[in-house]
Parts: structure tokens; sequence; C-alpha cells
């Protein structure tokens, strides 16, 4: 063993000059070329030896000499990646001031319009030289402990990356106690940043790492994933917003988060695959109980008040007005929806047929919130009232309806049946307060002579419309063309019977003007539903 021993000794003299010195082995090409010579001398004898030699001492010898060169060559490889960065402001052209952050010096990059971008980060020299050293070490046997190195040296450029797109790593813990409308904003905030690191950062380090660890496929992917951990914790911030957004008002930025971690998967690589699948789902899921909330908002609504006019009930307006915001999204949610009815993420969308997951959950709510206001018109002494009351906000609803992409979702099956219960209302209206003014101008047949009884009874009548339009003339219809139609179907109810008690009165030959013309009962009647149109 005298030979190797002398080998040993050798390498070792020569390889101690290089770890001696207190200077980068890379500040210069040759002393560099002739490192990475005795490490393959090293490497090889190695190789030689433990195919011959028993002496365990030796052995011993040459790993601990080989050891101490892969520590030096991950410290030049740290070095050298630490110190080779590209200017900082490498992609990002126009930048701004980030006062928000801790230090206030990071420049946050504008909003990325292309992202077919792959950034090179480091120089095309200092690529080869680090391929030069992850060679060795993965030769030498230490292959996880380059990758962790080379893992640890891109975290301070992964971190300011990240910090110059306005966001952090660890957002859910700073804003755990955070308002919803500060939530908002970082979440404006987080939607373009993950686009442009699941767009342009996390293919660029995946390029990086594929020409750094070349020939090496599970060193660079375990380099890849242990560099791009802060990239992952990046999304722990839209699964704390997927728990903690439970109200209805926070739809709409659920569904902005959905359609970003959507529009990652066509580029999505596969080492994150898992978490984002978990991450659309738990979206998905807090969407659909936004739903649920929404539906349990309207059955719990106390019935205990209503308007004192009979107008739009409050509920009403803020459903109807958050259900046509939600059709804005409406590809979206029935993407969302779906998997609730058992379909695949395969299955055509088609958000415009009124039988689509997305349209049976609307005409839910809406069928909910048309009972809930049944119930609330109850709680009116009138019976006019109420139907005046559900006359409105059947209108409102159908208003809204026709006036956005429900009408598409719900379709003419569910039309006609609001349509029939707003006309239904408007009947029980005309019965519940003209139906009174029909019996008293009715006549009966024995009486038909009788000048005083016609008289009494036109005399009711006025009465009974004076007092009508006392009352009514408080409520109000917010559909003007609802009064329109209200005053015309009130006329052809009783102008005709008005008329005929006059022209019998006429007939006895005891009428002189003491009565209301005809006309001018026509007149109350539609000033009565002008008044009510305000």
């Amino acid at each position: 063993m005298t030979g190797m021993e002398d080998t040993l000794q050798a390498l070792d003299d020569l390889i101690s000059q290089f770890l001696c010195l207190d200077r980068p082995l890379w500040s210069s090409s040759d002393d560099a070329d002739a490192f990475l010579e005795a490490v393959d001398n090293l490497t090889s004898t190695i190789r030689s030896l433990d195919s011959t030699s028993t002496d365990h001492v030796l052995l011993e010898s040459f790993d601990h000499l080989l050891e101490c060169c892969s520590l030096r060559l991950a410290d030049e490889l740290q070095h050298l990646i630490d110190t080779s960065v590209f200017d900082a402001n490498y992609s990002y052209h126009n930048t701004s001031k980030n006062h928000n952050d801790d230090d206030g010096h990071i420049l946050v990059a504008q909003p990325v319009r292309n992202f077919d971008i792959i950034v090179d980060a480091l120089p095309e020299g200092v690529i080869f030289e680090a391929n030069r050293i992850v060679r060795r070490m993965v030769a030498a046997g230490f292959g996880d402990s380059c990758a962790e190195t080379y893992a640890s040296s891109r975290r301070n450029f992964i971190d300011e990356s990240i910090a110059r797109l306005g966001v952090h790593a660890h957002m859910a813990e700073k804003f755990q106690s955070a308002s919803w409308e500060e939530l908002e904003t970082q979440i404006s905030r987080w939607i373009p940043a993950i686009r442009g690191v699941f767009h342009i950062l996390i293919p660029s380090e995946r390029h990086l790492c594929g020409h750094i660890f070349e020939g090496f496929t599970s060193y660079s992917d375990l380099a890849f994933a242990t560099a791009c951990q802060p990239f992952l914790q990046l999304l722990s911030f839209a699964n704390f917003i997927a728990a903690a957004g439970k109200n209805p008002e926070c739809l709409f930025r659920m569904v902005d988060m959905y359609d970003a971690v959507s529009d990652i998967f066509p580029v999505l690589d596969k080492a994150f695959n898992h978490e984002l699948v978990a991450l659309r789902e738990c979206l998905r899921s807090s969407i659909k109980g936004i739903f649920m909330a929404l539906e349990n908002l309207v059955r719990r609504d106390p019935s205990v008040s209503c308007p004192v006019d009979g107008g739009v009930h409050p509920i009403t307006r803020y459903m109807m007005n958050y259900l046509v915001a939600a059709c804005v999204s409406r590809h979206t949610l029935e993407e969302v929806m779906l998997s609730e009815f058992g379909c695949s993420e395969t299955c055509p969308i088609e958000p415009d047929r009124p039988t689509s997951s997305l349209a049976v959950c609307l005409a839910w709510i809406v069928d909910v919130l048309v009972e809930n206001l049944e119930s609330k018109s109850k709680i009116y002494r009138h019976v006019p009232l109420s139907c005046v009351f559900l006359i409105n906000n059947g209108n409102y609803i159908i208003k809204k309806v026709n006036g956005c992409e429900l009408k598409l979702l719900l379709g003419e099956d569910w039309a006609k049946v609001i349509y029939s219960k707003v006309n239904q209302w408007v009947l029980e209206y005309r019965r519940a307060t003209w139906g009174k003014a029909v019996m008293i101008l009715e006549m009966d047949n024995r009486f038909c002579s009788d000048v005083s009884a016609m008289t009494e009874k036109l005399s009711r009548f006025n009465n009974f419309v004076d007092a009508i339009c006392q009352v009514q003339s408080r409520w109000v219809l917010v559909d003007k063309q609802q009064a329109v139609e209200f005053s015309i179907l009130v006329e052809e109810l009783v102008i005709p019977l008005y008329r005929d008690v006059i022209e019998m009165l006429k007939a006895t030959g005891a009428a002189r003007e003491s009565y209301v013309r005809p006309d001018n009962v026509k007149s109350r009647i539609q000033q009565l539903f002008k008044a009510m149109a305000r």
C-alpha cells in the first residue's frame, strides 16, 4: 500500500494548497482548473481503491480528503452564484418604491403583460462553471449537499424577486388579523404576483437548474424544489383566504383568485401539481360555501320589518344586485359548480342552459328569496299593501333578471313562473281593494228604479274611492309602467259599472248634476296611481 499512501500524500499536499487559500478559487481560472483536476484524480483514485483495497484506514483518509474538497466546492458554488447575479433590475424596466415593505427600499415591478419570458438570472459563463462544480460534487457522492447549497444560494434572489412583485412569502401569517378591506388590497397584489411567479419565475428557475445540473435530473429536481419553497409559501395566503372568506362579500375576490390559479395550470411545473390542485379545490369548496351562506342569509333575514310604503325590501336589492354581479363570472362559477353535481373536469361547460348547475343554484336562491318575501308580506295589516309589496319586489327581481345574463341562466320556464306570481299578486290587489267598489256599484234588479238607492250607491262609492286615495297615495309602485297598468286595470273594472249606475239614474229623470261624472272618477283613479309611482 506504499504506492497508495504516496498517492494520498501527494494529492493531500496538492489539494491542501487550494484549501488553505483565503480567496475564492474561481477568482483565478488557473486555480479553478487545477483544483478540479486534482479532485478528478482524487475521485478516480478512490474508485479504483474501493474495488481492491481492504485498508479501511487508508480509505477513510481518502474519503476525508474528498469530503474536504466537496465542502470547498460547495463554498465556491455558493460564492459563484451569490456574486454573479445579473443586475437586480434584470427583468423590470419600470419599477417603483414599495413603501409598505419593512425596509422601504424594495423596487416593485410594474404588472407584466407578456408571460412568454425566461429570465436568465445568471451569466452563461457562471452557469458553465457551476456545472463543472456540480459534476465533481455528484461524482464524489455529495449530490444532495450540492443541491442544498445551490438552493440556499438562490433563496435570497427568489425572496427579492417575490418582494419585487409587491408581496412576500409569509403573507398568511402577517395578515391573520387584518380586516377584509386590507385583505382585498393584498389579494389585488397577490393575483398578478402569482401569475408572474408561475409563468415566469418558476420556469426560469427550472431552466437554470436544468443547465447547472445538466445530466443529473434527480439532483436538478431536488435543487429546484428546495429553492422554490418561498414560491409555494405564497400559496398559503390563498388557502388562508379560502378558509377566512365565509361571507358573501368575499365571493368576488375568491373567484379572482380561483381564476388566477386556473390560469397557471397550462404552464404548471409538475413539481407543484399537488399543491395547486389542492389549492384550487380549497377555493372551489369555499365558493360553494359562500352560495350556501347566501341562501342562509336570505332564509334568516327577519320578517319583523318591511318598507311602510310597500316598496322594495333591502334584502331584495342586495340579493339581486349580488347575483347580477356574480353572473359576470358565470363561466368560472359554472366550472366551480360542476363538481358538486358529480361532473368531471372535462365536462363541456354550457352556462347558457337553464339546467346547468350554476343556473339551478341561482334559481334556487331566487326562489328562496321570493318565498322569504311572501312570508314578510304577511306582517302588513292591509292585504292590498301586502300585494303592492310583493308586486314591487317581484318586478324588481324581473327587471334585474332581464337586464343581465341571469335571463339566460334562469330560462323561459323560470320567467313564466315569476311572471305568473306577479300577475297573481296584481289580481289579488285588484280583488282586495276594488272588489268592494264593485260590490257597492252592482245593482240589485229590485232597486233599479229606486232613485234614493242609486244615489246612495254613488255616494258610498265616491266616499270609498276617497278613502282608498287617502290611504294608498302614501304607498309606492316602483315601476311606473306597472302604475299605468294598474290604472287601466281598475278603470276597466269599475268605470263601466259606475257609468251603468249613472245611466240608470238618468233614465229615471230624477238625476241632475249631483253625481260625480265617470270621467272625473277615472281621473281620480289615474291620479292615485301617479301618486303611487313617485
